[in-house]
């Protein structure tokens, strides 16, 4: 056997040994119940934040919406005025002439 194939064959058993005692572990803290638990008055705290939140995303949606109606509204205007011919839009401009110097 060669230098290198001794240490692929390591690496692998190495390997091999780190998996297993891995799933081990785990299979014990399942069996054990390993999940942790809270206290309540640090659940409420932790529902209090969410919910506190849950409110300010509302809100910022809300601002959202409005700044996108908003949006929506200008756009509308700018193409209505588009449709104006350009003699109407310039109005009395039209007929003024810069003076030369």
């Amino acid at each position: 056997m060669d230098r290198y194939t001794m240490m692929v064959a390591i690496c692998g058993q190495i390997t091999g040994v780190v998996l297993i005692v891995s799933i081990l572990n785990a299979i014990v803290r399942y069996r054990r119940g390993g999940r942790a638990t809270l206290p309540n008055d640090e659940l409420r705290r932790i529902d209090s934040r969410l919910t506190d939140m849950q409110e300010a995303l509302e809100a910022v949606a809300v601002e959202i919406e409005r700044i996108s109606e908003g949006q929506r509204f200008t756009t509308k205007l700018l193409a209505d005025r588009g449709e104006i011919p350009l003699d109407a839009a310039l109005g009395s401009r039209a007929g003024r002439v810069a003076p030369s110097r």
